[in-house]
């Protein structure tokens, strides 16, 4: 289909896109296959379904339906016809498409589906035929924002009636059962920041929809659900910010519909590490030199004045930690230590010191101090790291710890809290590579933590290949560094 153009601010109308049955083949005597052209015509007046550039509504070459049916045997099938080719276009807004059925049962539920991507696959047999299983809503939980993904791929018209008594498909009037938000997003002092935004998430409580797209002009189209007195959250990312959430009331966002909506939001950062506001929302997010949060490593160099991004948050906790009143979480540096691979060495020892020899029950700091200023197992049994704990030679950020080695609880921690949040792949990975993304270097291969299998030997993660390992104390392992706020 062709890029889906908005004319107006709003056009209301009903959606009368007509299909007719043209007299089919009769079934194949040796496989019940039925061969049928059916004639779809597009309704002018229905604001969210496909427009060219000039407002008319147009098929294009590719275009499919899909046809969901019950075969003789009572198995509910779907049926995807074949792409239209330039001579099956009738017309700007008409087109024939061929659908192949097998053993189609006469007078039984019968669903058509355009486009035809919007139809689950596979489809279950005993599912119900205008059952909302049959289409793939979930589709619409990633989208870019734009009219032409809009048209192309979610501009979504069903048909629900029966097949004939011949085993015919039937006339039909499409409905388009979406809603269409074009949104615009400003900032609290009232300036369109739309051509800045990154990623915009519409959430109603059943329903998420995730906008992530390269900052441009124009409003921001999603294609959702229709809603009807629900209070939905709107985030929003720019190339430089993030926008605290925001709750807003809906009393109808009505199908085959597009409303403009206006959203003003308030910026997040900087946001001081001592804040109360700092959450999980913050994940992701870097620390500045100034003890600022910042969204990422240029947006703190942008900042008046400048600062330099030093760590990633990479945790944060919900209740008081060992030593107050650093207790919202963890950061790790944006980069490894100078000089790449140390040896684990400790010049002294903790009274009572509990060893961690499960690796699957790292579930507690074992006496280890948390994030503490003053000496501690952290921070000063570790002289041979000392240089290297300095991140690169940058001071800790205003506010926070000082850099140490963390413990194999606190990288857990930090991996658990990262899964999904930082990356798609719900694992250790997430936290790997999150640091390109806001100017830092990702993690690779195997990393120390402060915590110890026994007198000899100390335990480290690989995050090449995602599990803990007990090494030599005098194994070669990278050090990346960490701080508390």
């Amino acid at each position: 289909m062709a890029a889906l153009v908005f004319v107006g601010a709003m056009t209301a109308g009903c959606s009368s896109d007509e299909l007719t049955a043209e007299t089919p083949q009769l079934p194949d005597t040796a496989g019940g296959t039925v061969v049928t052209k059916v004639t779809v015509s597009l309704d002018e007046h229905a604001s969210t379904r496909a427009l060219a550039a000039n407002g008319t509504k147009t098929f294009a070459a590719g275009d499919k339906i899909a046809v969901i049916y019950k075969n003789t045997a009572g198995e509910t099938m779907k049926a995807e016809s074949a792409a239209l080719n330039s001579f099956d276009i009738l017309s700007s807004n008409s087109a024939k498409f061929s659908v192949t059925l097998t053993n189609p049962q006469a007078n039984t539920p019968v669903r058509y589906i355009y486009p035809a991507a919007m139809a689950v696959a596979p489809i279950a047999t005993d599912a119900a035929i205008d059952d909302a299983s049959t289409i793939d809503y979930t589709k619409l939980a990633t989208q870019d924002g734009t009219l032409t993904k809009l048209g192309s791929d979610f501009d979504l018209a069903v048909f629900d009636g029966t097949m004939t008594a011949q085993a015919v498909l039937p006339a039909a009037e499409l409905k388009n059962p979406l809603t269409v938000g074009a949104f615009t997003i400003k900032n609290s002092g009232g300036t369109d920041i739309t051509n800045t935004i990154t990623k915009l998430t519409i959430a109603d409580g059943t329903n998420t929809y995730t906008v992530s797209r390269t900052a441009a002009d124009g409003p921001i189209y999603v294609a959702m659900k229709p809603m009807d007195n629900k209070t939905v959250t709107v985030s929003v990312t720019s190339n430089n910010n993030k926008y605290s959430d925001k709750s807003v009331s809906v009393t109808e966002l009505a199908k085959n519909k597009i409303y403009p909506i206006n959203v003003s939001l308030t910026a997040r950062y900087p946001l001081a590490v001592t804040s109360t506001s700092v959450s999980s929302e913050d994940l992701g997010s870097v620390i500045g030199a100034d003890g600022n949060i910042y969204l990422n490593a240029a947006a703190a160099a942008a900042a008046s004045p400048a600062t330099t991004a030093v760590a990633m948050i990479t945790y944060v906790c919900s209740e008081n930690a060992e030593s107050s009143p650093y207790n919202h979480g963890l950061a790790l540096a944006l980069s490894d230590a100078n000089d790449g691979y140390f040896y684990w060495k400790t010049e002294q020892s903790d009274a009572g010191h509990i060893w961690q020899t499960d690796r699957n029950n790292f579930t507690s700091e074992s006496g280890l101090q948390y994030n503490s200023f003053t000496p501690g197992h952290n921070t000063d049994t570790y002289p041979a790291f000392k240089a290297a704990m300095a991140n690169n030679g940058t001071t800790k950020p205003t506010n926070c710890s000082d850099w140490f080695l963390p413990t194999a609880y606190q990288w857990n921690q930090m991996i658990d809290a990262c899964k999904n949040v930082l990356g798609t792949k719900n694992s250790y990975e997430d936290l790997r590579d999150g640091f390109n993304g806001v100017g830092g270097t990702n993690m690779v291969g195997e990393y120390w933590s402060s915590t110890e299998d026994g007198t000899n030997t100390a335990w480290s993660y690989r995050f090449n290949l995602g599990y803990w390992a007990s090494q030599p104390k005098t194994f070669y392992c990278i050090v990346r560094s960490a701080l508390a706020f």
